[in-house]
């Protein structure tokens, strides 16, 4: 198992190739959180200083260094693996791997002792490519809806803005507090769709949540399921959407949230192996720590889930 330093050295590698020309935009700094939010075992303080690391251009000099220290430190074939799968995931996100890409890859790979200097040169060409073509896609959006933020990152409370204003509806709670149910809302309705399908029950336990945990009323608890579970069966991306919920809620908030997770889990039959499997996902996602998760878990009676 690599250890927490080479994670975080990787990372830093990472965001350090990215401010190759000594400049990132906005969109680009988002594109490029969008891309390590889900880095393997990074944890909320961790991520913390990551978000500090990109907030200042890195020199070349420091560059270099970290680049030395990741590829110095490959010892085994799992670090190896960390660091190729990472940077494949990154590579990907616009939805191919170019040769140039492949051919990095392929020298990382193939071992340590060989790469020289130049490599490092190629990399932050095309991470700094590849945050800049995510990255366009918020100026795209632009083009097409000027609330871009809440079309991009929050797809639940853009249309929730717009059903309820059609309803004449208003929810009585801080902007940033709809911002937050809204993402809450995804999720839920993610671990209700994990068999590709939302049952009446689930739907009724959502809603039951949403009234409980932020004092909807049940019309309002009803608009915000229904926008949810149908925006969930149409695909959210899930990156942003863990990643929003982590940055506008405590620590204490995502614990008791796995554990709201849960209860939509059991609402209909009992806690499956796939619901609990995707709650761990999301509970990782949230930088919860296994010992939390467990906590969560053992809110389900015993004989209410299938895997123990």
């Amino acid at each position: 198992m690599p250890d927490r330093k080479f994670i975080m050295d990787l990372a830093k590698l990472l965001i350090a190739a990215a401010w190759a020309d000594g400049e990132l935009q906005n969109e680009e700094i988002n594109a490029l959180k969008d891309l390590l939010f889900n880095l393997e075992d990074v944890s909320g303080d961790e991520w913390s200083q990551l978000e500090i690391y990109m907030d200042s251009p890195v020199s070349s000099e420091e560059r270099e260094e970290l680049l030395w220290t990741v590829l110095e430190k490959i010892k085994s074939e799992e670090e190896k693996e960390l660091v190729v799968g990472t940077l494949e995931k990154l590579f990907q996100a616009d939805g191919i791997v170019t040769e140039e890409e492949q051919a990095v890859l392929e020298e990382i790979k193939e071992g340590v002792a060989g790469v020289n200097i130049g490599v490092l040169a190629r990399l932050s060409k095309m991470i700094k490519a590849t945050v800049t073509e995510r990255g366009e896609t918020y100026k795209a959006a632009a083009q097409r809806e000027s609330q871009i933020d809440d079309y991009i990152e929050n797809n639940v409370y853009y249309q929730l803005k717009s059903e309820s204003e059609k309803k004449g509806i208003k929810i009585e709670l801080p902007e940033q507090k709809v911002r937050q149910l809204c993402l809450a809302a995804g999720l839920l309705a993610r671990i209700s769709a994990v068999d590709s399908d939302i049952s009446d029950q689930e739907r009724r336990t959502i809603k039951d949540v949403l009234s409980t945990q932020w004092h909807l009323s049940e019309q309002e608890a009803e608009i915000v399921t229904q926008i949810s579970c149908d925006r969930t069966l149409q695909g959210l991306d899930y990156f942003r959407l863990s990643r929003g919920f982590f940055e506008c809620t405590t620590l204490d908030e995502r614990r008791n949230f796995i554990k709201c997770l849960f209860k939509i889990a059991n609402a209909s039959n009992k806690t499956s192996y796939d619901e609990t499997e995707e709650i761990r996902r999301i509970s990782n996602s949230l930088k919860l720590t296994h010992k939390d998760f467990i906590e969560a878990k053992l809110t389900i009676p015993d004989e209410d889930r299938q895997v123990l």
